[in-house]
């Protein structure tokens, strides 16, 4: 089966950003990094309703949920994309980095489907906190090549 070039050097880009070192997955770790953090600015927002600091209107509450299910859904592909190119290949697929992810999903997309399941929101914060640790040592990366 023969591929147009540009679909090959897209699969070439997406499986060099899961390669540790490499100039893509420094820039794909660091966009992952900003999205965890804006999730957990949201769940602040929802924490603090909780605990009745703030009051959100309904609007607001609906962002939140769309917001959530959007992020899911970029982690899922992420998820998928990173199975397919490395967790299956390098039989990491039950890593706890691995696990994590899968709950993060869950937690994102279940209570629209299921109900309030707010504990797993917390999670989040795991995952935040793991693709900070991939990204903090940009030594390892070759950002700086041309």
């Amino acid at each position: 089966m023969d591929f147009h070039p540009k679909k090959i050097d897209t699969l070439i880009t997406v499986d060099r950003s899961f390669d540790l070192g490499t100039k893509e997955n420094y820039t794909l770790n660091t966009w992952l990094l900003i999205l965890n953090l804006v999730l957990v600015f949201f769940l602040l927002f929802d924490l603090l309703e909780y605990f009745e600091y703030i009051n959100l209107n309904d609007t607001f509450h609906s962002l939140i949920r769309n917001i959530e299910i959007i992020f899911g859904m970029i982690f899922l592909i992420e998820f998928t994309l990173r199975s397919v190119f490395v967790y299956i290949p390098d039989k990491k697929m039950f890593s706890l980095y691995s696990i994590i992810n899968i709950v993060v999903i869950v937690s994102l997309l279940a209570p629209h489907f299921f109900g309030n399941l707010a504990i797993l929101r917390f999670i989040r914060i795991l995952k935040a906190f793991k693709v900070y640790q991939l990204n903090k040592d940009q030594r390892s990366y070759h950002v700086d090549d041309k």
